[in-house]
């Protein structure tokens, strides 16, 4: 069975600490092994350090789909070890005019004074592409819908032939033709990852136009798709475990079947 792994759920930075262990302190990155050498990743944030472990020597077929690319969901790439080794292959797919602009939103980070290395000494075979249509990895099918967010965003509706994951991570509730595109684009998902980074009175007061949304626009949007399931994710920084479990609980009142996103987690794609 292909499963889908949490390897980060954190918003905005990482953090460490005894209060951070249950759902861990890494930013965002979901991976789908596809097969023993093709690989699907949503997002490369500091999650993504644990990918590499998995996947072996390779070479391998890697396949990324970045929402965006602030800080938080590109930070673990500079120390991805298969960007740096020969005969691997690399596609970054994201939100962007055409393919250019993404290596050049990736390329401008990655080099020095910023870090060591740049990723034009990558030894892997690399390719950039803009978001156009689906993405295919083996038997599993990518679209994406835009999101809200500073900057802009993409959201990722992941399926097999019978499952379908979709994630919402760093959407801000409450732009009316956002909300309804992505309505439409969660409809009758297995589950949805939306971000719950907030509670209302944070959405609503001095956190507005920061790019996240609250448990309860999750709940709002789980219920009008009409999904089997809710999984907050994009937890603050701020936000200690018992933090988390708190927000989890006022969800499940609204809408039982929610859980809250820990690295390790792992859903049946």
């Amino acid at each position: 069975m292909t499963e889908l792994v949490v390897r980060g759920c954190r918003g905005s930075m990482s953090v460490s600490g005894p209060e951070y262990r249950r759902y861990g302190g890494n930013t965002t990155c979901f991976e789908v092994a596809v097969s023993p050498t093709e690989w699907l990743i949503v997002d490369a944030g500091t999650g993504l350090r644990a990918v590499q472990y998995e996947m072996g020597e390779g070479p391998h077929r890697i396949t990324f789909a970045l929402t965006h690319f602030h800080w938080d969901h590109i930070q673990g790439l500079p120390v991805f070890d298969p960007l740096f080794r020969g005969g691997s292959s690399i596609a970054f797919h994201g939100p962007a005019a055409d393919d250019a602009q993404v290596e050049a939103h990736l390329d401008g980070v990655i080099r020095p004074p910023w870090f060591p290395v740049s990723l034009a000494e990558a030894e892997a075979d690399i390719s950039f592409h803009a978001l156009d249509g689906p993405i295919r990895v083996g038997p599993i099918a990518v679209t994406h819908v835009s999101g809200h967010h500073p900057q802009g965003v993409a959201a990722y509706r992941i399926e097999s032939a019978d499952r379908s994951i979709v994630i919402v991570t760093d959407h801000e509730a409450g732009d009316t033709e956002a909300d309804a595109r992505i309505t439409a684009f969660a409809e009758g998902a297995d589950v949805l990852f939306h971000d719950g980074q907030y509670t209302p009175e944070e959405a609503h007061g001095d956190r507005r136009g920061w790019g996240h949304s609250s448990w309860e626009a999750a709940v709002r949007m789980a219920r009008a798709a009409r999904v089997q399931r809710l999984v907050l994710t994009s937890h603050d920084p701020d936000r200690t475990d018992d933090g988390v479990d708190w927000i989890r609980g006022l969800a499940r009142q609204e809408f039982p079947r929610t859980d809250a996103a820990f690295e390790g987690m792992r859903i049946d794609l």
